[in-house]
Order: C-alpha cells, then sequence, then structure tokens
C-alpha cells in the first residue's frame, strides 16, 4: 500500500506502534552524503504488511514527518549509517552488516539504469525526479533483500559489538569537517578484510591525507577561537601487541626510543625501522636480546595454527571471526598483521563509542578518525578540563598519546606537557 495522506499515516503508525519493522530508505541522492539528505520514500515491512510512505517527491501529495516513525520499538535496514543520518533513531539492526559479522555476505541491488539517466541530467536531487513507479520498486528490492538477510542473521555478541559501532561511526561523520567554506563529511566503511574502516568520500580519502603538501590546511575549527587537536598513539602496533603479551612498556617514554635505548643501541629511526623488519618477518629474532620479538613470533604462530584448524581467526575484542572469505595468499606475518589491525579497530571504536559519551554535553567534537589517532574541533569555551578528559579516555589501558594543537589541520603543534 503506498501511504500520501496523513490520514494513511496515521493509521500506519498506530499499526507499527511498538513493533519490529524492517525498513528501506531512499534519500534524495545518493551522490552526496546522507548527512546532507533528506528522505523520498521509506518501504516498510510490519508482520505480513508492506507498505511504501512517501515523504518527498515530485509526485507526492501531502507533506509527512519522518521522525513520526519514532513509535516503532526497532528498525531493521541494510545500511545503519544512512539510517541514523537521515532519522537520527539508534534503536536499529543493521541485518547487512552483522550478516558481514559472521562472514555472510550479500551483494547490493544494483542501481537501475534509470536513475542513471537522470543523475546525467540532473545536478541534485536526482532521485525525486525518478518516477514514482521506479523509486518504489528499487526501494522495495532493497526491503525484499533485508527480509532475506534477516531469516539467515544470526545475532551474535560480535554482530551487536559491530552494530553498536557502526552507530558510532555514524554520529563521528554527522560531526563533520570544517573547511575553509563547508562542511566535508566522512564515510566509513568496515566492509574490510579486517573491519579497519577505509574513508573516502567525494573523491577525498580521509584515511591517507597528505602531510607533506599542505592539503591539510584547509581543515578549521568550526567555533570561533577554536582549535583542531590531535590525538597520536605512540608506536600503537607495537603497544597493541604487548597488551596481549602482558610486556611492560614504559608509557612515559616513546616506544621507538626504548627499543633504541634498551634493545638495539642506535637511533630512534634505525630502532624504528629494526622493529617493523622484525615484525613482518624480514629480521631474524635474538630471543635472549629481544624477548618481546620472539613472544609475538610465538603469537604469530599461535594464529596460524588456529587459521589453519578452523579457517579463521577470532578478533582480539569482539571476537569476530576473520575467514578465508576475506583473506587469501594466508601466511604467519600477514595473519598477524590482520589480527593486529582488527584489535587496533575495535579498540579504537570503543574508544570513540566512549569519547561520544564523554562529549554529549560539551561543544568540542571528536570529527576523523585515522587508525592511530583522532582529532576534535575543540571549543575553548568547554575548557582544558574537557581535553584532559578526552585523554584519560583515549590513554585508557595505557596507551600513551601525543597531543597536538593548531588553527588548521596543517599546522598543528605539540601541546602534550601542557596536558
Amino acid at each position: 500500500m503506498v501511504i500520501e495522506s496523513k490520514n494513511q499515516y496515521k493509521d500506519l503508525l498506530n499499526f507499527i506502534r511498538g513493533k519490529d519493522v524492517a525498513i528501506s530508505l531512499m534519500r534524495h541522492d545518493f551522490r552526496t552524503h546522507p548527512a546532507e539528505s533528506s528522505t523520498t520514500i521509506a518501504s516498510i515491512c510490519c508482520g505480513s504488511e508492506h507498505h511504501d510512505i512517501i515523504f518527498d517527491h515530485s509526485e507526492s501529495i501531502e507533506k509527512l514527518d519522518m521522525k513520526e516513525l519514532s513509535v516503532a520499538k526497532r528498525f531493521w535496514v541494510d545500511d545503519l549509517k544512512q539510517f541514523y543520518h537521515l532519522t537520527g533513531f539508534e534503536n536499529v539492526y543493521d541485518v547487512k552488516l552483522m550478516n558481514w559479522v559472521n562472514e555472510e555476505f550479500y551483494d547490493d541491488i544494483p542501481l537501475p539504469t534509470v536513475f542513471e539517466f537522470v543523475y546525467k541530467n540532473t545536478p541534485k536531487d536526482g532521485n525525486k525526479i525518478v518516477p514514482l513507479v521506479k523509486v518504489i520498486e528499487y526501494n522495495q528490492q532493497r526491503l525484499s533483500s533485508i527480509g532475506q538477510m534477516s531469516d539467515v542473521l544470526s545475532i551474535t555478541r560480535a554482530a551487536l559489538k559491530y552494530n553498536e559501532a557502526a552507530l558510532s561511526l555514524a554520529k563521528l561523520e554527522s560531526n563533520g569537517l570544517q573547511s575553509d567554506n563547508k562542511t566535508l563529511y566522512t564515510n566509513y566503511n568496515l566492509y574490510t578484510s579486517t573491519g579497519r574502516p577505509s574513508n573516502t568520500f567525494g573523491g577525498i580519502n580521509f584515511a591517507a591525507l597528505n602531510k607533506n603538501d599542505g592539503s591539510r590546511k584547509i581543515f578549521k575549527s568550526r567555533y570561533e577561537g577554536g582549535v583542531l587537536v590531535e590525538l597520536d598513539y605512540d608506536a600503537y602496533h607495537l603497544r597493541l601487541l604487548g597488551a596481549i603479551l602482558d610486556y611492560k612498556f614504559p608509557i612515559d617514554k616513546s616506544l621507538h626510543q626504548y627499543f633504541a635505548d634498551e634493545v638495539y643501541h642506535c637511533s630512534y629511526e634505525d630502532a624504528k625501522v629494526k622493529s617493523f623488519q622484525i615484525l613482518y618477518g624480514n629480521a631474524p629474532i635474538d630471543s635472549e636480546k629481544n624477548p618481546f620479538f620472539y613472544g609475538v613470533d610465538r603469537l604469530a604462530h599461535t594464529i596460524q595454527d588456529y587459521f589453519s584448524k578452523n579457517k579463521c581467526f577470532l578478533s582480539h575484542i569482539y571476537n569476530k571471526p576473520f575467514g578465508v572469505k576475506s583473506i587469501t595468499d594466508v601466511n604467519k606475518n600477514k595473519l598477524l598483521n590482520y589480527f593486529v589491525q582488527s584489535y587496533e579497530t575495535e579498540r579504537n571504536l570503543n574508544v570513540i563509542r566512549d569519547v561520544h559519551k564523554y562529549l554529549s554535553e560539551k561543544q568540542t567534537k571528536m570529527v576523523l578518525y585515522t587508525y592511530d589517532s583522532f582529532l576534535f574541533d575543540f571549543n575553548h569555551k568547554d575548557g582544558l578540563e574537557t581535553l584532559k578528559g578526552i585523554k584519560k579516555i583515549v590513554e585508557s589501558d595505557k596507551f600513551p598519546v601525543k597531543v597536538s594543537a593548531g588553527q588548521d589541520y596543517d599546522s598543528l603543534e605539540d601541546i602534550t606537557k601542557r596536558l
């Protein structure tokens, strides 16, 4: 049934009140970020009933309020981040993501050619112009796919944790990065071999912004008198491995400097090179002189043995299986690298969640996450204690960071001692 009038909508809201619904949303244009878009239509399945709600289309009749759908108990979707950006609702399960967690993969429904034709001739809001019957047809296909994925869904602890993590990333995306003349939005994609998210949108790879060509200079604070503040982990992968092995590293000294002074007796840069050569199997290990890396090598063998028997390894925090569907050309060092990346990612996702909670009543916003660092748009009205509070969360479990601040992302200077 197509819902176009307020009376029809009211009847539907009464029907879904307090119930679980499967829902597929269509935003104004797939070329824009969902954080800067609105909903064109929603296709809903509740029990045996299917409805298509027309919110904002060139053929729509009355203006309906998307927020009124909040009467439902829970939403089952195929894209949690898009759903959050369009609705602000948090009571949502992403069936595609949760199946991916369980090593079940599904192809997206291909976009019909009529959309591509309209996009070539329409600069914006293309989905509002595509004939309504075609919009509904495509959205119903996505809704049917959600139902199929729900039928085989196993709600594991790991699936719930990644569902929570996707919500944290959606909140991070919604903050945006302020450039010289507009807000730019990030797009974290968890569907990678290790869950370590890629982050590309609008032709910008936010996970690999060049530090040396001045391209970071456009990113500034949105606040008058505000600054950008970056917290950058020290030798993150080595410290993550140290945490697994319960190896007691100093937290008040650079880890590479520690290895330079206590193990290799060389310069900082040479120590850094030596550690990564050993870590990735390109240099021998002296078990007496370097017991840490001997322990890392034993860990790598353990992971490889487990993978050989079970066709997967389990991530360190969430216990998500990463298996033969996502890992090719398996060897000991590659498995160790993947394992550490998954640990890094899951710890960071927990940090992002906790920082969001801490900042919920403050002006300061987390605006970018790039594997071993977090970037914040700091409002000075929040006070220095806010930065200290953020640092405490990020450094939890003894993972020290360097703190830098500046007027733009290209001009950050070390302020660690002030905190």
